[in-house]
Protein backbone atom coordinates (compact mmCIF):
# COMPACT_ATOMS: atom_id res chain seq x y z
CA UNK A 1 0.00 0.00 0.00
CA UNK A 2 2.68 2.17 0.58
CA UNK A 3 3.09 5.05 3.09
CA UNK A 4 0.21 8.05 3.49
CA UNK A 5 1.55 11.28 2.48
CA UNK A 6 2.05 13.66 5.70
CA UNK A 7 -1.02 15.92 4.77
CA UNK A 8 -3.56 13.12 4.49
CA UNK A 9 -2.86 12.11 8.31
CA UNK A 10 -4.23 13.92 11.46
CA UNK A 11 -2.78 14.22 14.85
CA UNK A 12 -4.54 14.77 18.66
CA UNK A 13 -2.38 16.32 20.84
CA UNK A 14 -3.60 15.76 24.62
CA UNK A 15 -1.00 17.69 26.35
CA UNK A 16 -2.00 19.97 29.72
CA UNK A 17 1.03 21.67 29.60
CA UNK A 18 0.19 24.65 26.87
CA UNK A 19 4.13 25.12 25.80
CA UNK A 20 4.93 21.32 25.00
CA UNK A 21 1.55 21.36 23.34
CA UNK A 22 2.68 23.95 21.24
CA UNK A 23 6.23 22.53 20.60
CA UNK A 24 4.95 19.44 19.01
CA UNK A 25 1.95 21.21 17.05
CA UNK A 26 4.45 23.53 15.26
CA UNK A 27 7.55 20.45 14.82
CA UNK A 28 3.92 18.33 13.44
CA UNK A 29 2.95 20.68 11.19
CA UNK A 30 6.23 21.48 9.40
CA UNK A 31 5.97 17.98 8.43
CA UNK A 32 2.85 18.60 7.00
CA UNK A 33 0.27 16.65 9.75
CA UNK A 34 -2.99 18.27 10.29
CA UNK A 35 -2.72 18.64 14.10
CA UNK A 36 -5.47 19.33 16.39
CA UNK A 37 -4.64 19.68 20.25
CA UNK A 38 -6.80 19.16 23.34
CA UNK A 39 -5.81 20.13 27.16
CA UNK A 40 -7.10 17.53 29.16
CA UNK A 41 -9.14 14.18 28.86
CA UNK A 42 -12.29 15.69 28.28
CA UNK A 43 -11.38 17.75 25.92
CA UNK A 44 -9.87 14.78 24.07
CA UNK A 45 -12.82 12.71 24.34
CA UNK A 46 -14.55 15.33 22.76
CA UNK A 47 -12.89 15.73 20.12
CA UNK A 48 -12.36 12.19 19.36
CA UNK A 49 -16.61 12.27 19.11
CA UNK A 50 -16.03 14.88 16.07
CA UNK A 51 -13.11 13.15 14.08
CA UNK A 52 -10.82 10.29 13.89
CA UNK A 53 -7.31 10.45 14.12
CA UNK A 54 -4.42 8.73 12.70
CA UNK A 55 -2.64 9.50 15.83
CA UNK A 56 -3.06 10.34 19.15
CA UNK A 57 -0.40 11.77 21.52
CA UNK A 58 -1.64 11.15 24.94
CA UNK A 59 0.36 12.46 28.54
CA UNK A 60 -0.58 11.04 31.25
CA UNK A 61 -0.56 13.08 33.84
CA UNK A 62 -3.50 15.98 33.36
CA UNK A 63 -6.45 17.27 35.35
CA UNK A 64 -9.86 16.55 35.20
CA UNK A 65 -9.55 13.44 32.85
CA UNK A 66 -5.89 11.80 32.86
CA UNK A 67 -4.16 9.76 30.61
CA UNK A 68 -4.25 6.26 32.26
CA UNK A 69 -8.23 7.05 32.57
CA UNK A 70 -8.66 7.74 28.98
CA UNK A 71 -6.81 4.82 27.69
CA UNK A 72 -8.92 2.58 30.20
CA UNK A 73 -12.10 4.07 28.43
CA UNK A 74 -10.52 3.84 24.95
CA UNK A 75 -9.39 0.41 25.57
CA UNK A 76 -13.06 -0.98 27.07
CA UNK A 77 -14.88 1.30 23.88
CA UNK A 78 -12.52 1.40 20.81
CA UNK A 79 -9.54 -1.13 21.13
CA UNK A 80 -8.79 -0.67 17.73
CA UNK A 81 -7.75 3.43 18.56
CA UNK A 82 -5.15 1.74 20.95
CA UNK A 83 -2.76 1.16 17.93
CA UNK A 84 -2.77 4.76 17.15
CA UNK A 85 -2.16 6.43 21.27
CA UNK A 86 1.67 7.35 21.46
CA UNK A 87 1.47 7.91 25.46
CA UNK A 88 4.50 10.41 27.13
CA UNK A 89 4.80 10.67 30.27
CA UNK A 90 7.49 11.58 33.51
CA UNK A 91 6.26 8.99 35.69
CA UNK A 92 7.94 5.51 36.48
CA UNK A 93 7.44 2.91 33.37
CA UNK A 94 6.74 0.55 36.58
CA UNK A 95 4.29 2.87 37.33
CA UNK A 96 2.74 2.99 34.06
CA UNK A 97 3.33 -0.45 33.09
CA UNK A 98 0.80 -1.24 36.45
CA UNK A 99 -1.90 1.29 35.73
CA UNK A 100 -2.43 -0.16 32.05
CA UNK A 101 -2.27 -3.91 32.36
CA UNK A 102 -3.20 -5.53 29.87
CA UNK A 103 -3.65 -2.11 27.60
CA UNK A 104 -1.06 -2.08 24.52
CA UNK A 105 0.51 1.07 23.98
CA UNK A 106 3.91 2.92 23.02
CA UNK A 107 5.52 4.65 25.48
CA UNK A 108 7.52 7.90 24.81
CA UNK A 109 9.36 9.09 28.52
CA UNK A 110 9.18 12.71 28.97
CA UNK A 111 11.85 14.61 28.32
CA UNK A 112 11.48 12.91 25.16
CA UNK A 113 13.46 13.93 21.89
CA UNK A 114 11.72 15.07 18.74
CA UNK A 115 12.87 13.40 16.76
CA UNK A 116 12.11 10.43 18.18
CA UNK A 117 8.51 11.43 18.70
CA UNK A 118 8.43 12.32 14.84
CA UNK A 119 10.15 8.76 14.41
CA UNK A 120 7.18 7.02 16.51
CA UNK A 121 4.81 9.13 14.91
CA UNK A 122 5.70 7.89 11.17
CA UNK A 123 5.45 3.94 12.54
CA UNK A 124 2.33 4.96 13.92
CA UNK A 125 1.35 6.04 10.47
CA UNK A 126 2.61 3.11 8.57
CA UNK A 127 1.17 0.66 10.87
CA UNK A 128 -2.56 1.23 9.65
Amino acid sequence: MGDRLSSECSILIVEDDASIRRLVRTVLMRQGYKVDMAADGLEAVSKLGLADYDVIILDLMMPNLDGFSFMTAMAQNAPERLKRVIVTSAASPSIINEKLKGIPFDLLPKPFDIEELLSRVRACVRNQ
